[in-house]
């Protein structure tokens, strides 16, 4: 057991530090400073800071071990304040390990991926196996399980009551994001009842609102959540800063918006309502450019001063959360820190949790293990497939047709279309060039056909790229070029249970099987990243490219149905801003 008594003897100088780091850069982010200074830790907390004047501390302290920082910086434990561990493919155990190499002692997980694959289940052990990890996983419980019931089908629904159930369980601290943010300006039952059941438990309502300003923004804060991570403009982000709303800056495998945020801050330098996360970021990606450390080295990059970024991804963090003891070094504060060579790069060396030294010289020390084993069941129920269930059937049997279609603009954001084909026999089978089929398939046992639709500008020149890591329901979407590799691609991801694949010419050329709800592999970061990777390669070789996303990644938003302006789903079209089904043929 800690005592604090002896923490506070240390301090006053009657016993000696377990550990005392010596000459660190210490990145204060009470006072936006950096200066020389010892740190010393006792058990699990920082007990005194003994700042340099003329080259020397100002007291002396003793310890039972003594590292010299050689000029590192000491940077508080980053908190992420928003993130889904199922995009990085690799379940929580495998989650700590690695963002802990990057300086990640917190996380704020929202388990939605899962809980729209398996419902409270999911959720159950995504909490589950969070527990007792060196990084300290808070979780919020999803909202949106469906993100919009009616428009799209996923594994499960939550109501009001069963969220009111999930927020007794252990270490959870608000609802996740409210994506169905029509439903919550328009005080949908549904919606409403959600954001009610966070109020009365007195967690946090965590936000997602788009593109949304004027008196939508004040309706949705007026409801009662007030966070977003989701503003894609300077102009967005200052009204919602300055309508008090709290600000995540955002660098994630799908959405990079730092520069955006940057800019933004230039007019109002001394906004407090701002922390920083993640969302979404895939293994290989965090690998090679970071978890948090790459949202704050972005950040500095963009020209906010080093301190205020490091503000920005601890104590506000810490503050959000109400994590009294956490987000900064100083006396009392639990000893969850960084030492980093260069604020410019954020290359992690060292990271201790609880002053306990878990990684050195860039290498986990720590031995981390999940409590439960990974939950594993095959999740991918399809009903029977032909070639002729991914083609389009017209209500003619011949002449021309007019069909809505989605189209992927350049920053990947989606806007609605039209494409006017030859009919012949009653089917499309054939698209012109820069069109695929794209195809949603049920696999959470609906028992139903494919909807087909036609999307634009997604980059694939031939073949077919199947995935179950599809935003948020997790039904297998599949775009395409012809129906034979496309029933190709949708059945080797039945048989693996979930993942990705890519078909061309009636040959696998590229497949990452996801077994633990068809979205993550219960492997070492080390192990999945070289295969996504290679996902990646081949998907660019084979054109791929939406907006600024991985390759990887690129279709996992096309049926996230809260993302203006059109997505797709296991039942049609859907107009985002309206909520409702569009058909896929245009009425005369």
């Amino acid at each position: 057991m800690y005592s604090r008594q002896h923490i506070v003897a240390a301090a006053r100088g009657d016993i000696p530090m377990d550990t005392v780091i010596r000459g660190a850069n210490l990145v204060n982010v009470f006072t936006a400073e950096i200066y020389q200074a010892d740190i010393g830790m006792k058990e699990n907390r920082f007990a005194a800071i003994a700042p340099y004047e003329d080259n020397k501390p100002t007291f002396k302290m003793e310890g039972k071990t003594e590292i010299d920082a050689n000029g590192k910086y000491a940077v508080p434990g980053f908190i992420d304040c928003h993130v889904h561990i199922e995009s990085t493919m690799i379940p929580p155990d495998m989650f700590a390990r690695a963002v802990l190499r990057h300086g990640t002692t917190v996380a704020v997980i929202d388990p939605h991926e899962i809980g729209n694959v398996l419902g409270a289940e999911g959720v159950k052990y995504m909490v589950e196996a969070s527990r007792d990890l060196p990084v300290r996983i808070l979780t919020t419980i999803p909202s949106c399980v469906p993100a919009v019931p009616g428009v799209e089908t996923a594994g499960a629904e939550f109501t009001p009551d069963d969220i009111e159930e999930l927020l007794k369980l252990p270490d959870v601290v608000g609802i996740a994001e409210l994506m169905d943010y029509v439903g919550v300006i328009n005080q949908n039952p549904r919606m409403a009842g959600i954001v009610q059941k966070g109020l009365d438990a007195n967690v946090l309502n965590e936000g997602h609102l788009p593109r949304v300003s004027g008196r939508p923004l004040h309706a949705y804060l007026a409801a009662g959540v007030n966070s977003d991570h989701e503003s894609r403009k300077v102009e967005e982000i200052l009204e919602k800063l300055r309508a008090g709303m709290l600000i995540y800056i955002r660098e994630s495998s799908v959405s990079q918006f730092a520069d955006i945020a940057a800019k933004a801050w230039e007019s109002v330098p001394h906004a407090s309502n701002i922390a920083m996360c993640t969302d979404d970021v895939e293994p290989n990606d965090m690998l090679k450019n970071g978890q948090m450390s790459r949202v704050v080295r972005r950040a500095i990059e963009e020209g906010i001063p080093a301190p205020l970024a490091i503000r920005y991804a601890t104590l506000n963090g810490a503050i959000r959360y109400g994590l009294r003891d956490r987000g900064a070094i100083a006396a009392g504060y639990l000893a969850d820190f960084s030492l980093v060579d260069s604020l410019e790069t954020m290359q992690v060396d060292d990271v201790f949790v609880q002053g306990e030294q878990m990684v050195s010289n860039g290498q986990v020390i720590a031995d981390i293990k999940s409590n439960i084993p990974p939950l594993l069941k095959n999740t991918v129920r399809l009903p029977v497939l032909d070639e002729a269930d991914f083609i389009i059937h017209t209500p003619i049997q011949n002449g021309t047709v007019t069909l809505n279609t989605i189209e992927m603009t350049a920053i990947g954001t989606t806007q609605r279309g039209a494409l006017e084909l030859e009919v012949s026999n009653g089917k499309v089978e054939t698209l012109p060039t820069d069109y695929l089929f794209a195809a949603v398939v049920g696999r959470h046992g609906q028992n139903r056909k494919p909807f087909v639709g036609v999307l634009k500008n997604a980059g694939l020149k031939s073949g077919a790229y199947a995935t179950t890591v599809a935003h948020d329901s997790h039904n297998l979407v599949v775009v395409g070029t012809n129906a034979h590799d496309i029933l190709l691609a949708t059945k080797q991801l039945q048989q693996a249970g979930g993942g990705l694949c890519l078909v061309d010419n009636g040959k696998v050329v590229a497949q990452v099987d996801l077994p633990l709800a068809g979205l993550m592999a219960p492997e070492p970061i080390e192990e999945l990243s070289p295969k996504v990777e290679r996902f990646n390669e081949k998907a660019k070789e084979m054109g791929v490219k939406v907006g600024r996303r991985s390759p990887s990644m690129a279709l996992s938003s096309l049926t996230l149905t809260v993302i203006p302006e059109i997505r797709l789903s296991d039942l049609g079209l859907v107009d985002v801003a309206s909520q409702q089904l569009i058909p896929l043929f245009e009425e005369d």
